[in-house]
């Protein structure tokens, strides 16, 4: 199998050097210079001390800097743990201490690099000015003779539910991810790809950094914070033929587009993170001609393990497993419900997690026996299709019945004037109860008036128990990093 790095991106260069590798603020890195770059940050890693297994945290933005220093940690044997680049200080000191890396490398001036120093730990100040220089003066290091199971890429998770856990991954779960995922999503060498989730997170990381370059495509990177004007604007100027991204941002652009921006070039657009809503599937379909992928994996599977193409997409539903993983919808005892009975989903496959590092505790609470990962996300399972109902911690009982938050919020964003819907449980009174914040259209006000039509809307589309009581209006959704809604937040008012 060999080390990932060299098998799946420097023994490939040779087939197309003179190619376009990466574009980032209008600068470009060809395949051949991406490659020195890498073997040069390999030796300059392994020269301050993060040798074979160590691990090397990187709180870089999306650059090219981030690609060398990612690529060259994993060439050297180095385990390579990337992280928010947007987190505070104290955010990071936390992050040295439970990954306890050899070397921190953040752009200069980056407040992981001062965390770094009263943790008595390495750092390398890097961003893309400096990386040629560092780079080429540094020995390349060989690829290091990695094995199957060496960790090779520690995740932090988004922490949804405010406890973020540290995922290890190992070599031979890239090259899982190159074949299974490769042959799924099915990139060409003339592709523009650019992924609005971070590399920091394992959704950006493999759409940006792996599948694209196995095949000679170009990535469009971006460091700063993805919005809806950004992103169309990327979309138009760099010519972009694949789109990555979230529901929650595919909402926004469709805000923001306007009659006058072309996304011609467009050929597949890509949604995760969290169930597509079915409005915004339709209303994205309508405003591009395109029917939207989706996909639906967790940082413990490192990639999509269900999944759904055109023409086979039905919207609302995640999909059908992707060979080879299962999927498995569970009841309270493990054990396979009956097709169109809500459960637990469980998760097996080439490229699920082992464990949690140090954490032995939550690892026991996510394995069934039979080795199925348990997601924490409660789905339904028909004719071997899948349905995502929400986080098993989001799902909530008013009247005594269950909600599923993500069959509300469609039921509300199918109307005209909402924009975004985030569903929580709630109470008054002592009584429980479905509330619905919701962002709007146009500068509308949520009065009394459209606070009655969006219930007798979502009346004509749910049963009795899931009609939201309560209805809020907010300026935006509170989102993690990778553009999840934080509902965490919202049952606790912040």
């Amino acid at each position: 199998m060999g080390n990932c790095v060299s098998r799946l991106f420097l023994d490939l260069i040779p087939q197309w050097p003179d190619r376009l590798a990466a574009r980032c603020r209008d600068e470009s890195l060809s395949y051949a210079e991406l490659g020195r770059l890498v073997r040069g940050m390999g030796g300059v890693v392994r020269s301050l001390g993060a040798g074979p297994g160590s691990c090397v945290l990187l709180a870089s933005p999306d650059s090219f800097s981030f690609l060398a220093g990612f690529w060259g940690c994993i060439l050297g044997g180095a385990v390579a743990a990337p992280v928010n680049s947007r987190l505070p200080q104290d955010d990071y000191s936390v992050c040295i201490a439970e990954i306890r890396p050899s070397l921190v490398v953040a752009p200069p001036g980056h407040c992981a690099l001062e965390a770094a120093r009263e943790a008595g730990v390495a750092a390398l100040a890097l961003d893309d000015a400096s990386l040629p220089g560092l780079a080429e003066g540094a020995a390349p290091v060989s690829p290091f003779p990695s094995q199957a199971d060496d960790v090779a890429l520690l995740l932090v998770t988004s922490g949804t539910t405010g406890h973020p856990k540290v995922v290890p991954h190992t070599q031979a779960h890239f090259f899982a991810v190159a074949e299974h995922i490769g042959n799924f999503m099915g990139l060409r060498a003339d592709d523009v790809v650019l992924c609005s989730a971070k590399m920091s997170h394992a959704y950006g990381l493999f759409m940006s950094l792996l599948l694209p370059l196995q095949v000679g495509a170009t990535v469009v990177l971006d460091p700063d914070k993805p919005s809806a004007p950004r992103t169309l604007e990327l979309l138009v100027r760099e010519k972009v033929s694949v789109l990555a991204s979230v529901p929650a941002l595919f909402g926004l652009m469709l805000l923001a587009l306007e009659d006058t921006v072309r996304l011609d070039s467009l050929r597949l657009c890509m949604s995760s993170g969290e169930a597509l809503p079915e409005a915004v599937h339709a209303a994205w379909q309508e405003a591009t001609g395109l029917e939207m992928w989706s996909g639906y994996g967790a940082t413990e599977t490192m990639t999509f393990v269900i999944g759904s193409r055109p023409p086979e997409t039905q919207p609302g539903k995640a999909g059908r497993a992707i060979p080879p993983y299962e999927a498995v919808v569970l009841d309270a005892d493990n054990r396979p419900a009956p097709s169109g009975v809500p459960g637990h989903l469980g998760i097996r496959g080439p490229t699920v997690m082992t464990g949690y590092r140090n954490a032995p505790q939550w690892t026991r609470k996510v394995f069934t026996p039979d080795g199925f990962y348990l997601t924490g996300d409660m789905a339904v399972e028909e004719d071997g299709v899948f349905t995502i109902l929400g986080r098993m911690d989001d799902m909530f009982k008013a009247g005594g019945l269950w909600v599923s938050p993500v069959r509300v919020e469609n039921a509300l964003l199918s109307h005209e004037a909402v924009a975004q819907c985030a569903v929580t449980g709630g109470a008054a009174a002592g009584f429980s109860l479905v509330r619905a914040h919701v962002v709007l259209k146009d500068g509308r006000e949520l009065d009394d008036a459209l606070r009655a039509k969006l219930r007798e809307h979502a009346a004509a589309r749910l049963p009795e128990s899931m009609i939201p009581t309560d209805i809020v209006q907010l300026e935006a959704l509170p989102l993690t990093a990778s553009g999840k809604v934080k509902r965490y937040k919202l049952k606790h008012g912040a």
